[in-house]
């Protein structure tokens, strides 16, 4: 569902001005890097949660697991520099309501990423197929990651569920865990990523914008923007995890004109938020945008994940 925005389209985000350069794969860099670097796993996962593991094998860096409907959690444990893989072989589509990591380091700020149908080596060029993020920063846990107030992320048969952690230092064992329940109708969204590409902003003490890398709505029907994900992280900023200037989303019309604007305050910070769905009509855009000024030597960045049915 990419397409280039018109230069018309361009031009009606006046909210949050234009954007500019390229775009970095595989998740987020830490805002700091951390004062020393231990040489393994500094401490034991604590309070690990309960799961139970559906039918998972080590293959190489990385362990597969069935992506099982449960009434509860299901989830595996990872070593470090290894990633997780659910596949769905239901042979019917289902929803993932909830992810969630625990890892027992505390002394360092650490992510973990969702990835659908990711490469099984290396870095996912260009953020390809990420669906969500979770930063934690140091004596932090991360939070859950969700799609929307009483809907789940899709997930059609045979397709593939990443968890991958981008952490310093990169010796964290993580255990990763999803709620996952068959498809109801009228439940199931998708995440779309904003922008589409991941960069990593240097501060320059000036107000910088994230790029404009907006979706089309290709799909041949009306689709319908419910809420989505927050990512922030910005050094010295005035709330923690906040971007200092305008953060907006937009549903654009296909000539470019702004037929929906969104710029809440909640739009700033990390975290998830809902609202009334707003129809998207076949051939219009929905792009998001943020705006963040920080002393020159640190890094920001910022992204939402748009929840569309």
């Amino acid at each position: 569902m990419k397409a280039a925005l018109s230069i018309l389209a361009l031009s009606a985000l006046v909210a949050c001005g234009g954007g500019g350069g390229g775009g970095s794969g595989g998740g987020f860099a830490p805002i700091t890097a951390p004062a020393q670097t231990p040489a393994k796993s500094p401490d034991p996962v604590l309070q690990a949660p309960t799961y139970t593991s559906p039918n998972c094998v080590q293959v190489e860096e990385r362990i597969e697991c069935d992506l099982t409907p449960s009434d509860q959690a299901i989830g595996v444990g990872v070593a470090a520099g290894q990633r997780a893989v659910f596949t769905n072989r239901t042979g019917l589509a289902v929803q993932i309501t909830e992810t969630s990591a625990f890892t027992g380091e505390r002394r360092f700020w650490s992510e973990y990423c969702v990835y659908i149908d990711w490469v099984h080596t290396g870095q996912a060029p260009a953020n390809k197929g990420e669906v969500g993020c979770a930063a934690k920063n140091v004596n932090e846990d991360y939070v859950p990651i969700h799609w929307g107030a009483g809907t789940g992320l899709v997930i059609q048969p045979g397709q593939e569920v990443y968890l991958n952690s981008h952490t310093e230092p990169s010796s964290i064992i993580h255990i990763y865990t999803l709620r996952v329940q068959y498809l109801d109708a009228g439940t199931g969204v998708q995440s779309w990523r904003q922008p589409q590409q991941d960069r990593v902003i240097p501060c320059d003490e000036q107000l910088q914008s994230t790029d404009l890398q907006p979706w089309r709505n290709d799909s041949g029907r009306e689709l319908y923007l419910t809420g989505g994900s927050i990512y922030s992280e910005s050094p010295q900023s005035r709330l923690p995890n906040t971007a200092s200037g305008a953060a907006c989303i937009y549903v654009l019309t296909a000539d470019g004109s702004q037929k929906y604007v969104n710029c809440d305050e909640a739009l700033k910070t990390k975290g998830a938020f809902n609202f009334h769905p707003v129809p998207v009509a076949p051939g219009e855009y929905i792009v998001a945008q943020a705006t963040n000024a920080c002393p020159a030597g640190g890094h920001w960045n910022w992204a939402a994940w748009l929840n569309v049915k």
